[in-house]
C-alpha cells in the first residue's frame, strides 16, 4: 500500500479519520513491523539453547554424569510438553491461532529435546541398535501427531524429515561434497517413490480442507527430494538416462503449475535448474557428442536464459 492510497480513501469518505490516522502511521514508516525480525530471534534462541545444552553436557560429562543429563533433559521435556498441553487450543482442520505468543517455540524446544534424548540414549548406551529404524518411524509419527494435533509448520518439518529417514534419505553437506548425496543401492529410486507419494498425501490433504496450509511444507520437501532423487538417477542409471530425464521435464510441469498456483519463485527455481541440468545431460549426450563446439554457444545462452528467467520473474521474489 503506497502512502498516497489511504489520503484518496479518505477524500472519498471511504474510512474515517481515525482509520486514516492508524493507516497513515504505518504507510509512512512512523511505525515498523518486527514480528518477522522477532520470530526468527526467538527460533535462533530456541537452536541456540539445545545446541548449548548439548555442548555443555558433552563437555563436562565425568562431572554430571549420564543420569543426571538425561533426567534434567528429560525433565525440562516433560514441562515443554506439559506447558504445550495445558495451554493447547480446540483441533481445526483450518489454520489455529496460537494462544499465546511464545507458544509454538516452547512446543518445538520440546520436540527438538526430544531427538536429543534420543541421540543421547543411542549414542551412549546403544539402545535402539536393533530397531533402529522402527523407533524412527515411530518418532515420525509422534511429530506428525504433534504438528496436526498443535498446528505447528517446525514440528510437521521434524516429522518429514524423521520420516524420510526411515526410508534411509539422508542430506547433508558432507555426502553433497563428497558426490554421496544417495550412497545407497538404488537409494534415488526410494527417493523418487518417497516423494511422489508424500506429495500425493499432501495434495489429497489440501482438497479435503485439512491443514491447507501445511501443503507448501509437504511439497517443499517432496520437490526437493524428487529433483534431487531424479538429477542422481541421470548419473547413477546412465543407460536409462531418458526415464529420468522424462521424469524431470514431469516434475517441472508440476513445480510450474504448484508456482504459478502459490506465487512462489521458489518452485520455480526448483523447476528451472533440475530442467536445466536434464536438458543439459541430454544435449551432452546426444547434439553435443557430434558438435562439441556447439557447447560455447550453449553457455553462452544458458547464461542468457536465466538472466531473462530472473527478470521475467522478479515479482515472484516478493511472494516466494
Amino acid at each position: 500500500m503506497t502512502r498516497k492510497i489511504p489520503h484518496e480513501l479518505f477524500e472519498k469518505g471511504l474510512i474515517t479519520e481515525a482509520q486514516f490516522q492508524k493507516i497513515e502511521t504505518i504507510t509512512s514508516g512512523r511505525v515498523v513491523s518486527v514480528f518477522y525480525e522477532l520470530r526468527t530471534m526467538l527460533y535462533l534462541g530456541v537452536m541456540l539453547f539445545t545446541t548449548g545444552a548439548g555442548i555443555l553436557i558433552y563437555q563436562n560429562i565425568g562431572d554430571i554424569g549420564h543420569i543426571v543429563s538425561l533426567g534434567l533433559l528429560t525433565a525440562l521435556m516433560i514441562l515443554c510438553f506439559g506447558f504445550a498441553i495445558k495451554h493447547e487450543v480446540k483441533y481445526s482442520n483450518d489454520r489455529v491461532q496460537s494462544p499465546i505468543p511464545y507458544y509454538d517455540y516452547v512446543l518445538l524446544l520440546g520436540s527438538l529435546l526430544f531427538i536429543s534424548i534420543q541421540g543421547y540414549i543411542q549414542f551412549q548406551y546403544g539402545a535402539f541398535d536393533d530397531h533402529l529404524g522402527l523407533n524412527t518411524l515411530v518418532t515420525a509419527f509422534f511429530f506428525f501427531y504433534l504438528a496436526y494435533r498443535f498446528d505447528h509448520l517446525g514440528v510437521l518439518s521434524l516429522a518429514i524429515t524423521a520420516f524420510a529417514s526411515f526410508w534411509s534419505l539422508t542430506i547433508s553437506p558432507q555426502k553433497w561434497y563428497s558426490g554421496e548425496f544417495f550412497s545407497g543401492s538404488h537409494l534415488h529410486v526410494t527417493a523418487i517413490i518417497f516423494s511422489v507419494l508424500l506429495s500425493g498425501v499432501a495434495v489429497v490433504l489440501n482438497r479435503r480442507q485439512i491443514k491447507k496450509h501445511f501443503t507448501f511444507t509437504y511439497l517443499n520437501f517432496c520437490m526437493f527430494i524428487f529433483f534431487a532423487g531424479s538429477v542422481a538417477g541421470l548419473f547413477v542409471d546412465e543407460h536409462l538416462y531418458l526415464v529420468y530425464v522424462l521424469l524431470i521435464y514431469a516434475g517441472c510441469y508440476f513445480a510450474w503449475v504448484v508456482a504459478k498456483q502459490r506465487k512462489s519463485f521458489l518452485f520455480l527455481l526448483y523447476a528451472f535448474l533440475a530442467g536445466y541440468i536434464a536438458t543439459t545431460y541430454l544435449l551432452a549426450q546426444t547434439v553435443f557428442e557430434a558438435a562439441p563446439t556447439l557447447w560455447f554457444y550453449y553457455s553462452i545462452l544458458s547464461c542468457g536464459g536465466f538472466v531473462y528467467f530472473i527478470i521475467r520473474y522478479k515479482n515472484f521474489f516478493k511472494q516466494a
